[in-house]
């Protein structure tokens, strides 16, 4: 038993020996007998990497508790990360509520005070069906959290009606809370993207939404000791503005000791005794970030408004007083000399067991180490097809084997030889006293089995430019038959006693339209030109329609010249690749990660594309990062698996050569031979590449334009991959042309341009979306400021101090040297690299790679780090006159941080406001706003709006877009496309007038956000099947409750629209019984209906062209269902 050998708590121990992902497995067999360990590491990455372990071998009903940093210097202004707060909030209530905790936290996190309001006896509340409606109405308010139309984030909650949604910051999923009659009838999980719920549940608990709770007395302590510290020029900073009117304000733990009488430390929450572990010399460590505190407060003091050190963190000598009664083990990979105090775990490193494709059995060195052993083994691996690898193996071996679900079963089985269990670790050891063995997926196949949950964004591409839900008062809006006017929101009117909703426009002359929410489908979002100055159309005269002739004619000029490409490549014969199923799936599993669902379906699409003759022309946009690179290598594996050759066109050096590592390194295992074509190569073997590609000995080629000379012949290029087309110059787009008639094309992207945008929506090319982050990615924060030296120079020691590197953008090389002395003068201890375009290649190539050995701490570079290596070690970016980039060029180069799970910072240094352009303005505050993961196809809508859409399809094009707006243009693109294929002009159910003499609306009651009501008013009348209503109405049911009568209404209407398109009906109106139906054409009526439904007295025909009938029941639901019946007869 551990116990017996840590027995002193005065005594400091080494515990040594240590391999691979053996850590984890000791501090869970000291979990078995210390019910209070904690674990100090060096930051976050750390304490994630260990946690996602420790849940492997660590007992279910002992809690791990992430006590993570709030990653900042010393007295920097604090941007907050809601996830880290929320683990911290979740560490609060384990170890205050539960036994046996092991608590995960940084040397930096360890020593920092913190709110005493932790310990209030209202600080968390477990929430039961027990509570009423107005009960935990009031506990939600009271406890700080941000009332939202739409629940997304930790810290939130809606109302609506009956139903309360709340997401928790000790929850790992926000909750739906229904009641019936003021008593709560369920408590579910829900879905975050598809707002549906999931699990029902007992209870959940509910905590303040920060650590620090803004109260009175909280106000009138920081007032007194404000103005005791300092002179009245803080009485009227921002700080203290936002405090004393109660704002949650990130950057007070920078001043705690000035809002409470006393403040706490984690100690205080723990118990005062257990196991105290450590890897490195835990005293250095606090030695050095209380040095590091007091030398920013003497730099500080005499400019900003701080406390002492001693105020914010533990210092040494209490540090060493709280751990006393602590038994202190460091915790080491080496082996040490034992005495009474040192001590080796039985643990050794595991013989390769690696797969090797050259045996005749791939898993001779595994199937040796079980033959050869008395070890019962582990083997963890949560990837299928991987597992299901094995599992083959283990059966065809005639191996004794089990799958399992946790660790308990392997230790208590002692049936089977061998156990798999669904889960991963980082590296397998072997613990030799107890004769167990660990096998990890990287020791078998050289790569980690990534457990993978991802955030998926909830995006749609045509959202971008044509959901009108997505308005803003004041926008431009275009209607089908009136032309532009501008929204002015939604008005309920009582017409007849028939409540309506309206769609308020304003057109010229402040005249205005309204326009009944059943036909939200002839409103479409104008994007075109800067809206504000849109000129707006004139109700009562004819302009509009001569606009949109005029516009219909062109547009059906440009939809034959595109059928034209489009039948071209249909009828054009390319070559049909077929996927040689083992080989492929050999390849695949090499890839490190789990693939998203939208990177598999990407995937797919590309493997069908390349199946059929009809050559492939696909975009694939991804954000950057985001696993596009994945499914370019699957396709040039088919290719080169049919002996095809693929060409990859990358715009600059830098990326060809990104590209040849990267491909180079997955392909290692393989026969398939990778060459590159740039300028970094001599002559010599500039000739011999050229010489192996005419020869077929090259299978894929990447390179710049140098490929598209005459001088390079290819044997059999059948895969083309364009990296960033629209970065090559007009002569290269002129010879890409040429090359891509017969052959598949994959264009990729980051940021579409409009050009590639309107292609992709107007079925000129098929469009795939990866808009999955990878796992554990953060957006990054991003700041537009002024050059501020201690800004500037606390943003590059942030960085420096948790090991890490950054970029300094300066595009102007001529002054390169005056930005390296502005640095300099910043008094930082750093090594400076510096590359530009001017440079010879070589040397470009040489101090990318001392950047990227950590030779130099920043490198000051132009923008040709655009599309440069990707260096996960680079996470802070400082862009000097960002206002002189372009959108999608400010989206690239900051996409060069943040490529890992650590948080990364931009700052974008522009001059004085009154120097900026209003486009530049406007490109920023895109940029600003799109900080979110994956917002390359958001970006490129942004860029759109800013530049107009003269450059999309050309100046006589883009005049049609001006005129009627870029949704309108691709919708009558794109019915012109249509109407030419099949000959038929589509009905629409707007086409079709019925008048039912009901209210058929969505109460404001029921859904109260107007942005929400125009969403669903949007996806009801897009619904295009019975199914698709039921679906929609579901969904509304379970977000917001119960159908209200009105609502119930749209959806019979809509139902009844759907049952009679196509039927030849004009016009329906129905006044309590009687129905009137307008046909047409009646020459389209079998005359023998109309004669059997004439004597049955079941209907009537007028002069007019027009039907009456009877509807035997007011019966909304029914009227409709004869209506239906009648119509059905007839036709």
């Amino acid at each position: 038993m551990m116990k017996n050998i840590f027995k002193d708590n005065n005594k400091n121990y080494i515990y040594g020996g240590l391999y691979g992902s053996s850590g984890a497995y000791i501090i869970s067999k000291l979990s078995k007998d210390f019910k209070n360990i904690v674990i100090i590491l060096d930051n976050n990455n750390e304490i994630n990497n260990l946690c996602n372990e420790l849940r492997i071998f660590i007992d279910k009903n002992i809690y791990i508790n992430k006590f993570l940093d709030i990653e900042s210097l010393p007295y920097e202004e604090i941007i907050m990360d809601n996830d880290i707060i929320s683990s911290r909030i979740q560490a609060y209530n384990n170890i205050l509520n539960y036994d046996q905790n092991i608590t995960i936290a940084s040397y930096s996190s360890i020593i920092k005070r913190i709110s005493p309001d932790i310990k209030k006896n209202n600080f968390f509340n477990e929430i039961n069906y027990n509570y009423t409606y107005n009960n935990l109405i009031h506990i939600i308010n009271e406890l700080n959290y941000e009332r939202t139309e739409k629940v997304l984030n930790k810290g939130e909650y809606a109302i609506r009606g009956p139903i309360i949604d709340v997401f928790s910051m000790v929850e790992d999923e926000p909750i739906r809370v229904t009641f019936d009659d003021k008593k709560i009838e369920t408590i579910k999980t829900f879905n975050i993207h598809t707002q549906k719920t999931k699990l029902l549940l007992n209870k959940f608990i509910l905590s303040y939404y920060s650590e620090i709770i803004i109260d009175d007395d909280v106000i009138k302590n920081y007032k007194v000791k404000s103005k005791k510290l300092f002179d009245n020029e803080y009485l009227e900073d921002i700080e203290f503005s936002k405090i004393t009117n109660k704002i949650n304000y990130p950057s007070s733990y920078n001043i705690l000791p000035l809002l409470y009488n006393n403040t706490l430390t984690l100690f205080d929450l723990l118990p005062n005794n257990g196991i105290f572990l450590t890897t490195k010399d835990i005293k250095r460590e606090i030695s050095k970030i209380n040095k590091r505190f007091l030398e920013y407060y003497k730099t500080y003091r005499n400019t900003k408004y701080i406390l002492k050190p001693d105020n914010i963190i533990i210092n040494y000598n209490e540090f060493l007083k709280l751990i006393a009664n602590y038994k202190k083990i460091n915790l080491s990979n080496y082996k040490i000399i034992e005495n009474e105090n040192n001590y080796n775990a039985s643990i050794k490193k595991l013989p390769s067991v690696l797969i090797n494709n050259t045996y005749k059995n791939p898993f001779q060195n595994l199937k040796k180490f079980i033959d050869n052993n008395l070890y019962k083994i582990l083997i963890c691996v949560n990837r299928d097809s991987l597992k299901i690898e094995i599992l083959n193996f283990l059966q065809l071996s005639s191996v004794p084997h089990q799958e399992i679900t946790n660790i308990e079963d392997f230790y208590h089985n002692n049936k089977k030889k061998v156990c798999v269990l669904n889960d991963d670790i980082d590296e397998g050891f072997i613990d030799y006293k107890l004769k167990i063995a660990f096998v990890s997926a990287k020791d078998i196949f050289g790569i980690r089995s990534v457990s993978v949950q991802r955030k998926k964004k909830n995006n749609f591409i045509e959202e971008y430019i044509s959901d009108i839900s997505l308005l803003e008062i004041d926008a431009p809006i275009v209607h089908d038959n009136y032309g532009i006017g501008r929204y002015k929101g939604l008005i309920n009117m009582d017409i007849e006693g028939i409540q309506t909703e309206l769609i308020k426009i304003e057109y010229a002359n402040s005249d205005v339209l309204y326009i009944p929410v059943t036909s939200i489908n002839l409103l479409k979002k104008y994007t075109g030109h800067n809206g504000l100055n849109i000129p707006l159309h004139t109700l009562g005269t004819n302009h509009w329609i001569k606009i949109k002739n005029k516009a219909k004619n062109k547009i059906n000029d440009i939809a034959v010249e595109l059928l034209e490409i489009e039948s071209k490549r249909m009828y054009s014969k390319g070559f049909s690749f077929e996927t040689k199923i083992r080989d492929y799936e050999k390849f695949i599993e090499h890839f490190p990660f789990v693939e998203t669902e939208d990177q598999n379906k990407t995937i797919n699409e590309v493997v069908s594309d390349m199946s059929k003759l009809k050559p492939m022309d696909r975009i694939i946009c991804g954000d950057v990062g985001f696993g596009k690179t994945e499914v370019i290598m699957r396709a040039s594996f088919i290719a080169s698996m049919n002996d095809k050759q693929t060409m990859i066109l990358a715009p600059t050096t830098i990326l060809v050569e990104q590209h040849f590592k990267t491909f180079s390194k997955r392909f290692e295992d393989t026969a398939i031979n990778i060459g590159k074509l740039s300028r970094l190569q001599s002559t010599r073997e500039r000739s011999l590449l050229l010489k192996n590609i005419v020869d077929g000995k090259v299978d894929i080629v990447i390179g710049t334009h140098a490929l598209l000379s005459r001088k390079v012949i290819f044997k059999n290029l059948k895969l083309l991959i364009i990296d960033e087309e629209h970065k090559f110059g007009v002569r290269a787009k002129e010879k890409i042309k040429k090359i891509k008639e017969n052959i598949d094309v994959i264009s990729l992207t980051a940021t579409p341009i409009p050009r590639t945008l309107n292609a992709a929506l107007s079925q000129i090319k098929d469009l795939s979306l990866i808009e999955t982050p990878p796992e554990n990615r953060k957006s990054i924060v991003t700041r537009i400021l002024k050059w501020d030296s201690d800004i500037i120079k606390d943003a590059i020691n942030r960085e420096i101090n948790r090991g890490g590197q950054i970029y300094y953008v300066h595009n102007e090389i001529k002054t390169m040297e005056k930005v390296i002395e502005r640095i300099r003068l910043l008094d930082l201890k750093i090594k400076i690299g510096k590359i530009h375009g001017q440079l010879d290649n070589k040397i470009i190539e040489n101090e990318m790679n001392r950047f990227l050995n950590k030779e130099y701490d920043l490198l000051l570079c132009t923008s040709i780090i655009e599309s440069g290596l990707d260096i996960a070690n680079v996470n802070t970016i400082i862009i000097n006159n960002s206002n002189k980039f372009g959108l999608s060029q400010l989206h690239q180069i900051r996409g060069r941080v943040g490529r890992t799970g650590r948080q990364a910072y931009a700052y974008l240094i522009i001059p004085e406001k009154s120097m900026i352009t209003k486009d530049a303005q406007k490109r920023l505050e895109a940029i600003d706003s799109v900080s979110s993961l994956g917002g390359g196809l958001e970006i490129a809508t942004h860029d759109l709006e800013i530049r107009g859409a003269g450059e999309i399809l050309g100046e006589e094009q883009s005049g049609q877009i001006y005129e009627v707006g870029y949704a309108m243009f691709t919708d009558l693109l794109n019915k012109s496309i249509k109407l030419l294929k099949t000959g038929k002009s589509e009905i629409e159910l707007n086409d079709i007038e019925v008048d039912v003499n009901k209210s058929c609306l969505i109460p404001s009651d029921y859904i109260n956000d107007i942005y929400t009501r125009l969403k669903y008013y949007k996806k009801i009348s897009s619904c295009k099947n019975k199914d698709e209503i039921n679906i929609t109405k579901d969904e509304i049911i379970d977000i917001f409750g119960p159908i209200p009568e009105f609502l119930n209404n749209l959806f019979i209407l809509t139902m009844l629209k759907l049952q009679i398109i196509n039927k030849n009906i004009k016009y329906i109106k129905i006044i309590n019984e009687d129905v009137k139906i307008e046909i047409n054409d009646f020459e389209k009526i079998k005359t023998n209906n109309i004669i059997e439904n004439a004597k049955s007295n079941e209907m009537k025909i007028s002069k007019d062209n027009l039907i009456h009938f009877k509807a035997d029941d007011v019966n909304f639901e029914n009227q409709s269902k004869s209506i239906s019946n009648i119509i059905n007869k007839l036709f």
